[in-house]
């Protein structure tokens, strides 16, 4: 997981990516896709949600996200996927979960950041031996420029365990803010504010942060919904 300067809290910019559980694949044809695609840009339009750049492969997606608003991105990402979960049980005469529990998110600061998330994006099916230029690839969208981005982007792990990417997080937070876990657990504000990154960020269950947190889920479930 990437360190967090002290401005994490006020980008707009995510780069976030779902897939299908177990890996599987959750569109199995073009029409499955342009469905998703349709699904999307008609959510975007109800929710303060702007799409930068995606790219839609057969077992999973990848978006730039523009929002300024974290809450706005997590309720954007449980409406698309839940829709098209069920789309997707009912024509393929299915039952259970289509995506994985949480998508992942990373959050984009700066220019090169953000051209080098781009780059990144677009040449997915490149990657996979799909085509030999991201153009050749119909289920993508992502703006043109010029710039030279030499710096290679990596993406956080999609295996990474929730409990550590959990663990890292608090100890940035605790770092940025100069302050101890045992002081954090007293205030109250703060506390309120690392629960709800953690919750609407990354889709951490309570189960999960109270762990790492030291509290008990009932405390953490009260504390987000106070």
């Amino acid at each position: 997981m990437p360190r967090y300067p002290r401005s994490y809290l006020n980008t707009s910019f995510f780069h976030v990516m779902t897939q299908g559980i177990n890996k599987n694949y959750i569109f199995d044809n073009s029409n499955d896709i342009v469905y998703y695609i349709n699904k999307m840009e008609q959510l975007t339009r109800e929710q303060k949600i702007e799409i930068l750049a995606y790219c839609i492969m057969n077992n999973h997606v990848h978006l730039l996200i523009r929002t300024n608003e974290i809450g706005e991105l997590s309720k954007y990402m449980q409406r698309l996927n839940m829709t098209y979960g069920k789309y997707y049980n009912k024509k393929y005469n299915k039952v259970g979960f289509v995506f994985r529990d949480r998508y992942k998110s990373e959050a984009i600061y700066t220019e090169s950041q953000l051209y080098n998330c781009i780059k990144y994006i677009a040449n997915n099916p490149v990657k996979a031996g799909i085509c030999k230029a991201p153009e050749e690839y119909p289920y993508s969208k992502y703006p043109k420029f010029d710039k030279t981005i030499d710096d290679e982007y990596v993406f956080i792990d999609t295996d990474e365990s929730n409990e550590k990417m959990c663990r890292e997080f608090i100890e940035e937070f605790l770092k940025q803010n100069s302050i101890t876990l045992n002081k954090l657990k007293t205030d109250k504000e703060k506390l309120k504010d690392i629960v709800k990154l953690l919750k609407e960020r990354y889709q951490l269950s309570f189960r999960e942060i109270a762990g790492e947190m030291g509290l008990s889920k009932d405390i953490i479930y009260r504390i987000y919904n106070k």
